[in-house]
This record gives structure tokens, C-alpha cells and sequence, in this order.
């Protein structure tokens, strides 16, 4: 692990290289249905495993000839190039650091680029909306690029701007999404462009951290010291604004708790035990949430073991797919509290884990209870309980202070 943080630049420089020349491939190879010669699989013909693979690689096809148009075999060739080019830039990267600055932007140019191109497709089944993400990860490109100037005290406040971001995107897109689903799109074009849009996503993460930390390694975005005794000019003082006069709100949630707490404990006239800690009831209600989660997605995926659906019966592989990730993050998020509450580390992963959960949770009972679709996450019951447990969590983590190890 130590060799693959050392040299992650190559390795993502490489890793970008294979999917560029990946995706040209696959273009070349599906000409006609880019330019929109070829029929479009019905979801009644899905059979097999291998119907259902290319059923979602028809989708993806369907979405690049947006972009693409006529001109398929010019586009695929000029990808695979661009992905020879990264293997290239890998090679240099690993050589030498001469290029140093002039990759930085390459790579942070790059990371926008592709999510400026993700935001176009998904604009295919999520309108609009779609830009909604385009500005949530911008927020978190700025403060990739400028974290050096922010102020490591206020990183959980950093962390929450961008999670509201992503998350005001996630509802208004799932929104917009289960407004038209089984209209004018499917569940397989919803999954294969959320899938297409992950790894666009997660690449462009990539790009952006290696300009980054080429960036810091040149000292382009190396903080500026502060002249503390120097002289108070008007210049100085009219150029005072700063993020982190923004992002201390953390003190006035803590005021806020105490204050709820002090008059909790007044009124109820008790005072709790010091044995209780917050860590303690975050794995009881992490463990309950854990259990009705892996029943509810024990019994779909018993509609797989034991035959009682077909392959074009896509609204189960929909709703398996987000149990599984549901259970994902509850077994994660079991994992941080386990390591915050032994090992005071972990916490801000811990908060963005629960934050995703209960956003996922939330948003599936709200598309239950208001949405006219036949497709659903949870069983009402349970989901309102998860969501009743997940809410405390989210509160705990919001309102818990945290004095560990610091987290990057």
C-alpha cells in the first residue's frame, strides 16, 4: 500500500490511459449503434447474463451517439489516442518531475473535462438536474485545489458544505428520475448511465488529485505565511474576507447541543451516566440498522436464489443493486464508529458514510410515499424505521466533536 500511495500519480495516469483506450475500443466496435443503425434491446428479450451485459452496454452506446453524432470512428480513434497519451504521461511522471507544473494542469484540466462530459450525459436521464452534480463537484474540485488555504480546524465544516451540495443533487436528480421512470426511461438506463457516471466520476477524482499533489510538489498552491505583526493598511483590511470566516459554525452547534442538553437534563431532572458515550449508541443504532437492512435484502435476493424472477424483470436487479449498496455503507459505517469509538479515528468518514446512508434511506421513502413507481428500496415499514434510525446517527455526527488524529 505504502508503494501504491508513493507512485499514484503513474498508477492513475495509467489507470486513465486503459479506460481512454478501453472506451475507443468499444466505440470502433459499436459503430452502428452509436449513429443509431441498430434497434435497441427490449428489456423481454433480456435472458440471459450476457442479454443483461449487453442490454446496459447498448445504453451507454445510446448516450455516447448523443455526443458522438456521425462520427463514431473519428471520436473512438481520437480517445484511444488520447489514452496512448496518458500512458505517456505515465512514463514521464515516473522519470522525471521536469513536467511538474505543466502536468498539474493537464490532470486538474482533464478531471473538469470529464465531468463537464459526465454532466452531459446524465443530463440523458436526468435533465437538467444533472447540473446539479456538475455544481456539487465543483464545489469539491475548489476545495481540493485550495485546501492548503483552508483552515485543518474547520475540516468537518468543509466536509458538510460539500455533502450538502451532493446531497441537494442527489434528491432533486432521484426526484426527477423517478418522475419519468417507466415513461420515457427504464430501470437499465437508469443503471447503466448511474454505473457509467461512477466511473467517470471516480476518474475524475483521480485526475484531479494527481494535479493536485503535482501542484504542491512545484509549490503552486503552497499557503501563503501571514504577517502577523505587520502594519494594518486599507489594502490589507479590505482583502480580510476569508472561507474559514464561514466554516466555524461548528462552535455555534456545539452551544446549541449543550444548551439542549443542559435543559434536557433539567426538566427530566436526571443527569447521565459518564460511562454513557455517544460512540455507544451509534453502534447499538448501527447494529439495529445493519439487521433490518440485511433482512430486507435477503429477501430480494431470495427472488434470485429461488428462480421466481426473470432477467428482464429489471426493477429487481434495480432494487438489489441499491440494497447492496445500502448494505455496503451500513457494514462501513459499523466499521468507523468501531475504529472512532477504540481508536478516536475514522470520524470523518464516519459523518459522510451516515450522511450517504441516511440521504439513500431518506430519499426512498420520500419516492414511496409521493412517486407513483412500482419501485422501492425498502418495505414502508422498515423504511421508515431506518430512516428514524438513521436521523440520530446523522445528529450525533454532526453535533459530536472531534479531537483525534487529524484526517485529511
Amino acid at each position: 500500500m505504502k508503494k501504491l500511495r508513493d507512485r499514484s500519480e503513474v498508477y492513475i495516469s495509467i489507470l486513465l490511459g486503459i479506460f481512454f483506450a478501453m472506451l475507443g475500443i468499444f466505440i470502433l466496435f459499436n459503430t452502428g449503434n452509436i449513429r443509431g443503425d441498430a434497434s435497441g434491446m427490449e428489456e423481454s428479450s433480456i435472458d440471459t447474463i450476457f442479454d443483461l451485459i449487453n442490454a446496459f452496454f447498448l445504453e451507454v452506446t445510446n448516450v455516447l451517439g448523443m455526443m458522438i453524432g456521425p462520427f463514431p470512428i473519428i471520436a473512438g480513434i481520437l480517445i484511444i489516442l488520447a489514452g496512448v497519451g496518458m500512458f505517456k504521461v505515465a512514463a514521464t511522471v515516473k522519470r522525471t518531475t521536469k513536467y511538474d507544473t505543466e502536468l498539474s494542469f493537464l490532470f486538474t484540466g482533464l478531471s473538469f473535462f470529464l465531468f463537464m462530459i459526465t454532466t452531459v450525459l446524465m443530463h440523458q436521464v436526468y435533465g437538467w438536474w444533472a447540473l446539479t452534480y456538475m455544481a456539487a463537484f465543483i464545489v469539491h474540485m475548489l476545495y481540493n485545489i485550495f485546501k492548503e488555504y483552508l483552515d485543518p480546524r474547520h475540516r468537518k465544516e468543509q466536509y458538510m458544505v460539500i455533502l450538502f451540495f451532493y446531497g441537494i443533487a442527489y434528491f432533486l436528480t432521484q426526484n426527477a428520475v423517478y418522475s419519468n421512470i417507466e415513461s420515457t426511461i427504464t430501470p437499465t438506463d437508469v443503471l447503466s448511465i448511474d454505473m457509467f457516471f461512477a466511473i467517470m466520476w471516480i476518474l475524475s477524482l483521480c485526475a484531479l488529485g494527481v494535479g493536485v499533489f503535482l501542484s504542491k510538489s512545484k509549490n503552486l498552491l503552497k499557503k501563503p505565511k501571514r504577517d502577523e505583526n505587520g502594519e494594518m493598511i486599507r489594502q490589507s483590511k479590505r482583502n480580510r474576507l476569508h472561507p474559514d470566516e464561514y466554516l466555524g459554525f461548528s462552535k455555534q452547534l456545539y452551544d446549541f447541543r449543550n444548551g439542549v442538553l443542559e435543559r434536557t437534563k433539567a426538566f427530566l431532572e436526571i443527569e447521565l451516566p459518564r460511562w454513557l458515550r455517544p460512540g455507544y449508541i451509534e453502534l447499538l443504532l448501527g447494529t439495529l440498522m445493519l439487521i433490518f437492512i440485511l433482512i430486507e435484502f435477503n429477501n430480494r435476493h431470495g427472488v434470485f436464489t429461488e428462480g421466481y424472477f426473470r432477467l428482464s424483470q429489471m426493477n429487481y436487479i434495480y432494487e438489489w443493486v441499491n440494497l447492496f449498496l445500502a448494505l455496503v455503507l451500513a457494514v462501513l459505517y459499523l466499521f468507523t464508529t468501531f475504529f472512532n469509538l477504540t481508536q478516536n479515528k475514522f470520524y470523518h468518514r464516519q459523518m459522510i458514510i451516515i450522511a450517504a446512508l441516511w440521504l439513500k434511506v431518506s430519499v426512498s421513502l420520500y419516492i414511496t410515499l409521493f412517486k407513483e413507481v412500482e419501485l422501492s428500496l425498502f418495505i414502508l415499514p422498515f423504511n421508515v424505521l431506518l430512516v428514524l434510525i438513521s436521523t440520530p446517527l446523522v445528529l450525533i455526527s454532526i453535533f459530536k466533536e472531534f479531537n483525534g488524529e487529524a484526517e485529511k
